[in-house]
């Protein structure tokens, strides 16, 4: 559990929670009734098709959001709603709605709109909340650096827990990201860039929120 320290209300993280339930709703559908709705062909990114898509409809512009709701498998989704339970739920309490939803959706927009580039050839389905996650790390180390975040490891036949600060987990995420990005084959359809796109903007975005209420 994370605790910030402050005497200013805290807001109920309603919008951490919405989301978490919708990637959950996509996901069941996604593996378990695709024979209900086609998520991906539905709302996920192609993109070699997306330019064509918006030029035929605008609304086809939306996908660079509900794209962000949606994962391939249940180990992408896990991967990505474990960090984001642990970062989102303090974060929206402590900024506010408006403020972490403005973080999510901008970071993970970004995100997308750098691997449309990137990926401009590829016919494979761009999704997952990568991106927006990142901004949200982002985000926290730009406004609690000095915070440290409490795990409970497996040492032998006890568990342990232990405080890590948060600049130290962001700077292995960064290092990992990088290397990543450096060694992946060109063909592999995924940018490791745009997490980093996404974690710079939500960095950027918390420090306009910094500015504003000071």
């Amino acid at each position: 559990m994370l605790k910030f320290k402050s005497r200013k209300r805290k807001h109920f993280p309603k919008l951490s929670l919405l989301i978490w339930i919708i990637t959950l709703v996509a996901i069941v559908l996604v593996q378990y009734y695709p024979q209900w709705i086609d998520i991906n062909n539905q709302f996920a990114i192609i993109p070699a098709n997306m330019h064509d898509a918006i030029s035929q409809s605008w609304t086809n512009s939306l996908r660079l959001i509900s794209a962000l709701f949606i994962h391939g498998n249940w180990q992408h989704w896990a991967g990505n709603m474990l960090l984001f339970l642990i970062i989102a739920l303090p974060l929206e309490r402590k900024l506010g709605s408006f403020w972490f939803i403005i973080i999510y959706l901008v970071s993970g927009i970004s995100a997308n709109l750098l691997s449309i580039i990137q990926l401009s050839d590829s016919t494979h389905y761009l999704l997952g909340a990568s991106g927006a996650v990142s901004g949200l790390l982002g985000a926290w180390l730009m406004l609690f650096p000095r915070q440290k975040m409490s795990v409970i490891i497996p040492v032998g036949l006890y568990l342990q827990k232990i405080s890590i600060p948060i600049v130290f987990v962001a700077i292995i995420w960064l290092s990992i990201q990088l290397i990543l990005q450096m060694t992946s084959v060109g063909s592999m359809p995924i940018v490791w860039g745009s997490h980093i796109i996404g974690f710079v903007v939500g960095f950027i975005i918390a420090w306009l929120y910094r500015v504003s209420n000071t």
